[in-house]
């Protein structure tokens, strides 16, 4: 019988099963290799993908912190007519350079000069106490850039000081595009003139140019006739990186390259981990004012450190069970008693194999737990304990005593989720919550499971899974929140659809404005709009931002109670994947008190209108503008007939007060376009872009409504208008003597009477 069923063709086909086993085995063996593998690349994916771009949002934001640096600057030279050296100082001082913008090696001004004023430059500077100031390098330019200004003023920047940034080719390329747009801009890599001989790093320069005021700014060509300096900022790339990144993030290497290329000769920055990096992650370019900067992230595979020897040792441990797995069958086809004595032998490698399977999940730095939901007992790992701070040894074996250690404020998320998978409404548990350590910290982490065995009626009977630590990644996430709270609250930014509907604004925003969130969101931009604003501004923008370029400017905005601010606006369209504009951002920045300050700068401080300085500036403006274009000027000089008797009668409190109500008078009934100032004394100027007629007209008109005007204390008064035109050739002198000579005549003749050039 035994000799019949040894050569059944059902006891051959047992021959072959230590086969198939191995066969099987080796499949399992691959596919455990390759899921390893895949696993931990997977985790070292997400945790590069996170700390890549927060590297990236650091960068970006540090320097646009410090365009904004330069943007002061510059506001401070159109705020005065003359900015000195120790305005200058007061200036940098008050910023804390060290403390609030670190890795900027100095911040300046560098001065245009013309040929023939260089010799008057470097005289001029001399006087202020440096008696070796010379421009340099030597040699004829067409324009030099003369560094006069550089805080703090110490040893290596004192090396820079008269230094001509123009003659210098990478710098003079970034200065030329600074000048032509308006706009910062940043060099390519540079060895900084402070350099010395020890410790010599990569560096890098952001400039803004300051144009001449008053002048035409419309054009590159317009723009490079009106510079008349920059404000910069010198940086030294290591010294940068470490004000922003410092030591954050040690396990990555991070490089910058200026340019898109990769090379040795463009390296800014390296941030000279002491690991051997061998796999790159990522190489990225971002521009930022003009230029384009090449990010690249290296770090280790996971052939390197103990990854690998997880990677070989789980497909190790599956072939060792799959040897075992066939010796036993083969051992169980040759007798039952032998089968049996190698079945209880690899039952005990079996369970040792299992063992370091465990241990070796475990080195991957995720704690086990397995939970029997009839018995509400839980097996929790070493590795798992660990994480918290506990010993193997130490008890923790129930979901109760789990349960009580997850942070009260998380606890009712992750029973939900339990009871969601437990209920089949998810293929898996997973959770991220904070969890409290023995030492009585919380740790967040991240849990997984899935039901491992149900009962005959499909009822979970036991849920295994595992905990990772992710409160680095957690707490870097949280940072980056925090640091988006404080752009909210303190950097003045909306967002808008394409009609100009607000979709969102920031708490600065609704500061500035007076209004809420709630009040503008959904609401169209002309909420703010002020009614002093030409249309035409409004015009240009909505041309500029809609054709996908960006535009900047000084917009006036009307607060929620009916007052008035200044802002500094940039609106930069927002496109999306395929490049479509889907919306606009502004960036805005709070230039009230500087636009008071402008004003104050060119206001008759009793009439309220243009000053003798600001009608002066305005009117060489428009003679240039007449001059070229051929366009029509007339200038309307009106005298208050007899003022004095005025000041005589009723006193100078009187006559202030007539001044005042005889401004607003003539303010209220002339142009938009037409330029009001006080000329002197009891004499007002009018700048009218009309031709003679037109300004006679006007004259006439304003005449009677002086004599109908009823004046406190004075009563009736008159005026007497005199009448000029521009004519080829014409100069401020020459129109102003006409104007003169037309209102003595004025005079001479009654009084309360308009009359006209004689040309």
């Amino acid at each position: 019988m035994l000799s019949q069923f040894t050569n059944s063709p059902i006891h051959r086909s047992y021959k072959f099963w230590p086969y198939i086993v191995i066969l099987v085995g080796l499949l399992l063996s691959a596919f455990a290799g390759w899921f390893t593998n895949h696993h931990f690349e997977g985790k070292e994916q997400i945790r590069l993908k996170l700390i890549s771009h927060e590297i990236t949002v650091l960068v970006k934001t540090r320097m646009a912190g410090y365009e904004q640096v330069l943007r002061s600057g510059v506001g401070l030279f159109n705020a005065s007519n003359n900015v000195t050296r120790d305005e200058w100082g007061r200036f940098v001082e008050e910023h804390k350079l060290n403390e609030n913008f670190k890795g900027i090696q100095g911040f300046g001004y560098s001065e245009v000069v013309l040929p023939k004023n260089k010799q008057q430059h470097e005289e001029r500077v001399k006087k202020e106490g440096f008696a070796d100031y010379v421009i340099k390098p030597e040699g004829a330019r067409e324009m030099y850039t003369a560094i006069i200004y550089l805080e703090p003023f110490d040893e290596r920047n004192k090396r820079a000081f008269g230094y001509d940034m123009f003659s210098e080719k990478v710098r003079r390329e970034a200065m030329t595009q600074a000048m032509q747009s308006g706009k910062a801009a940043l060099s390519g890599k540079v060895t900084l003139v402070q350099e010395n001989d020890k410790n010599i790093q990569a560096g890098f320069l952001m400039y803004l140019p300051v144009y001449k005021k008053g002048s035409k700014l419309d054009t590159p060509q317009e723009r490079m006739s009106a510079i008349q300096g920059f404000i910069y900022a010198a940086f030294r790339a290591n010294d940068l990186m470490a004000g922003i990144i410092g030591k954050m993030f040690s396990d990555i290497d991070f490089e910058i390259y200026d340019g898109n290329l990769a090379s040795k000769e463009n390296l800014l920055y390296n941030s000279d981990t002491e690991r051997q990096y061998v796999k790159l992650y990522k190489e990225q370019n971002i521009i930022m004012n003009g230029r384009t900067w090449t990010l690249v992230y290296k770090t280790d595979s996971i052939s390197a450190g103990e990854n690998i020897y997880i990677v070989v040792l789980i497909p190790g441990l599956v072939l060792v069970l799959t040897f075992l797995l066939a010796l036993l069958l083969k051992t169980l086809i040759k007798t039952e008693e032998t089968a049996l004595e190698i079945a209880t032998k690899a039952t005990e490698k079996l369970h040792t194999s299992e063992e370091r399977l465990r241990f070796a999940l475990e080195g991957a730095g995720d704690g086990l737990w397995d939970w029997n939901l009839k018995t509400n007992k839980v097996y929790f790992s070493k590795r798992w304990k660990e994480i918290l701070g506990f010993s193997e040894d130490e008890i923790i074996d129930t979901f109760d005593a789990w349960k009580s250690r997850v942070h009260p404020e998380d606890l009712k998320q992750v029973k939900a989720d339990i009871k969601a998978h437990i209920e089949g409404r998810s293929s898996i548990y997973i959770n991220e919550h904070r969890v409290k350590c023995k030492d009585g910290s919380y740790k967040w982490v991240l849990t997984r499971g899935i039901v491992a065995s149900r009962d005959v009626n499909g009822r979970p009977l036991r849920i295994v899974g595992s905990q990772s630590d992710i409160s680095e990644q957690k707490y870097s996430r949280l940072k980056l929140e925090e640091y988006m709270l404080l752009v909210d609250k303190y950097v003045i930014t909306s967002t808008t659809d394409l009609s100009g509907k607000i979709t969102q604004a920031s708490e600065a925003f609704c500061d500035i404005s007076g209004y809420s969130k709630a009040e503008l969101v959904g609401k169209n931009h002309r909420i703010i709009r002020h009614e002093d604003m030409p249309k035409t501004i409004y015009t240009e923008l909505w041309k500029t931002i809609q054709a996908g370029n960006v535009w900047q400017g000084e917009i006036k905005n009307k607060h929620k109670d009916g007052s008035s601010y200044w802002t500094d606006a940039t609106i930069s369209p927002i496109r999306n994947e395929q490049g479509e504009i889907i919306s606009y951002t502004a960036i805005r920045y709070d230039i009230t008190d500087k636009k008071r300050i402008e004003e104050l700068s060119v206001t008759d401080r009793l009439t309220q209108l243009y000053n003798r300085l600001k009608i002066d500036e305005i009117f060489a403006m428009k003679l240039a503008s007449a001059g070229r274009y051929k366009t029509p000027l007339s200038v309307i000089i009106i005298d208050l007939d007899h003022f004095k008797l005025v000041n005589d009668t009723w006193g100078h409190q009187a006559g202030d007060d007539v001044l005042k109500e005889f401004a607003a008078l003539i303010k209220s009934n002339v142009r938009e376009t037409d330029i009001v100032g006080r000329w002197g004394g009891e004499e007002f100027l009018i700048l009218s872009d009309t031709d003679l007629d037109s300004a006679t007209q006007l004259s006439e008109k304003l005449r009677e409504k002086v004599s109908a005007f009823k004046f406190s204390f004075a009563g009736h008064k008159t005026g007497s208008f005199g009448v000029s035109s521009y004519h080829a050739g014409d100069d401020e002198k020459s129109m102003m003597k006409r104007a003169d000579e037309a209102l003595y005549r004025a005079k001479e003749n009654g009084r309360n009477r308009v009359e006209v050039e004689e040309y």
